[in-house]
């Protein structure tokens, strides 16, 4: 029997695997052992299904996980959504509340496996070269018909961020809940607005995903690195946050690694190893 058989391991991405998509070779070689003595290694990221494409390059295998901040749980093995969750309807108002604002932002909308530009910028091109994206550009009125699973708003900086939250006010309390995302591409960090179904979070989406795969809490592992990754650690047996990580996320996680460049997931895998010598 392996040291980590019946474990799961839930790795946010950016930021904690990886940043501007590179992996540290200890992260995959960390990996490789977790998996070889049993553990099943999966993704709690924000990013979309179709978004993963230079991390599985690199890994070769995950098992199902944790997409787009909880709204969808996706086998890649099989290439099936084994869940998901929907925004309602009404919460597709905010796009055109956000396109008013007179900010500017870029917007997309994530459903499934497709992805959906309903205002390109400068930012939008950068993070859907990033992840390897391929975006169709539709309309407000062509889009509002499909089943959204999240909405992205992205921004040149925090400050237009900002702005842009205040300019829109109590309509983002009703039908849906927000989330501050960031991600290093191309040696500058990002700032992005993201949009989900109420209720759903990395957290609760990774508890779902041990119920489906037969994992016990206590042999549930996680660690990331921003704000939306808070319950998400919190909800580890063992959890870990990378030293970059804000001061409120840190103290959420039992273990602190170093810097994600330098192998933050290998620490942690080495951090439990040595737990169990």
């Amino acid at each position: 029997m392996g040291l980590f058989e019946g474990c799961l391991l839930a790795a946010d991405i950016d930021g904690t695997l990886m940043n501007n998509n590179e992996i540290a070779a200890r992260n995959i070689e960390m990996i490789r052992v977790f998996t070889k003595e049993g553990g099943l290694f999966s993704f709690a990221t924000g990013r979309s299904v179709g978004a993963v494409g230079p991390v599985l390059q690199k890994l070769g295998h995950v098992s199902p996980s944790v997409m787009a901040n909880g709204c969808m749980i996706y086998d890649y093995d099989h290439q099936t959504v084994l869940e998901q969750q929907i925004l309602p309807r009404q919460a597709h108002e905010i796009v055109p509340l956000m396109l008013k604002t007179g900010i500017e932002v870029g917007i997309e909308v994530h459903t499934g496996a497709r992805v959906i530009t309903i205002a390109e910028t400068e930012e939008t091109r950068a993070h859907q070269e990033y992840e390897w994206l391929q975006a169709e550009t539709l309309s407000f009125e062509e889009a509002d018909g499909l089943d959204w699973n999240k909405v992205v708003y992205l921004f040149a900086g925090p400050e237009e961020r900002e702005k842009a939250k205040w300019a829109i006010g109590n309509a983002v309390l009703s039908s849906a809940a927000f989330s501050d995302t960031t991600a290093m591409i191309a040696g500058r960090q990002r700032y992005y607005y993201e949009q989900f179904p109420k209720g759903i979070s990395k957290a609760s989406a990774v508890l779902r995903l041990c119920d489906l795969l037969g994992i016990e809490r206590n042999h549930l592992f996680t660690i990331g690195d921003y704000y939306n990754d808070m319950e998400l650690i919190r909800c580890g047996a063992e959890s870990a946050a990378t030293a970059e990580a804000p001061e409120e996320v840190r103290a959420c996680a039992g273990f602190v690694t170093g810097a994600c460049e330098q192998g933050a997931v290998a620490d942690f895998i080495e951090y439990l190893i040595s737990g169990k010598e």
